[in-house]
C-alpha cells in the first residue's frame, strides 16, 4: 500500500484510518480527532510574548469525529473541543476539554453516534425491531446541543454557542461544561 504525499507530510500512522474527505484530501488533519488536555501544559514559544500581555484565549472547534465504528461525515459535526491558551509573564500553557453537551453524552454513553447533525444524520438504533427503526426514519431529529462554534461573554461569564438555540455555561479557568441555557 502506498502513501501520498499528504499522509507522509502530516505522518499519518499506518494503524490510523484517515476519514474520508472525498476530493479534499488536503483537509484530512482537520477532521481527526484528538485528546483533551484538561491538565494546562506548558508551550513553546517563539520570539518573546510582551510582558504586558497576560489573560486567556479560548476557542472552539470540533475535536471528535467518532465513536465506536460510527464516523461523522462532515467536518462541521465533530464534538466541540474547548481550548485554552493562558498567557502571563511572557508564558503560555495550553488546556483542552471535550464539551460535555447531551450530544456528547449520549453518543459516549451508546458507543455511536445517535444524535443527528449538520452533516451526519444518526442511524436508528438496532436493538429496536424492525418498525420502530423503520418509522424513526420519518421522525424529526432532536436538536442536537454541539455547541462547538463560539465562545461568548455575556455579564460576565462564558458560554459556547452554535447555529442552534441551546448554549452552554463554561468555567473559563477549567473549561468545565456548566448548564445548558
Amino acid at each position: 500500500m502506498s502513501t501520498s504525499a499528504n499522509d507522509q507530510m502530516y505522518k499519518v500512522p499506518a494503524n490510523k484510518k484517515r476519514p474520508s474527505a472525498s476530493g479534499l484530501e488536503f483537509i484530512g488533519p482537520l477532521v481527526s480527532s484528538v485528546k483533551e488536555t484538561p491538565d494546562p501544559i506548558t508551550t513553546l514559544i517563539k520570539g518573546q510574548i510582551p510582558s504586558w500581555i497576560n489573560g486567556s484565549f479560548l476557542r472552539n472547534g470540533p475535536g471528535k469525529f467518532e465513536f465506536g465504528e460510527s464516523n461523522f461525515t462532515h467536518w462541521f459535526d465533530g464534538m466541540a473541543l474547548m481550548h485554552r491558551f493562558n498567557i502571563k509573564d511572557g508564558q503560555v500553557t495550553y488546556s483542552s476539554r471535550f464539551l460535555q453537551s447531551d450530544s456528547y453524552v449520549q453518543n459516549s454513553e451508546k458507543n455511536r453516534i445517535v444524535v443527528s447533525e449538520f452533516g451526519t444524520l444518526a442511524t436508528p438504533d438496532p436493538c429496536k425491531n424492525i418498525f420502530a427503526r423503520f418509522f424513526s426514519r420519518f421522525q424529526i431529529p432532536k436538536t442536537t446541543d454541539n455547541a462547538g462554534v463560539n465562545f461568548v461573554k455575556y455579564k460576565g461569564d462564558f458560554y459556547v454557542s452554535t447555529e442552534t438555540n441551546f448554549m452552554r455555561k463554561i468555567d473559563p479557568v477549567s473549561l468545565e461544561t456548566k448548564e445548558k441555557v
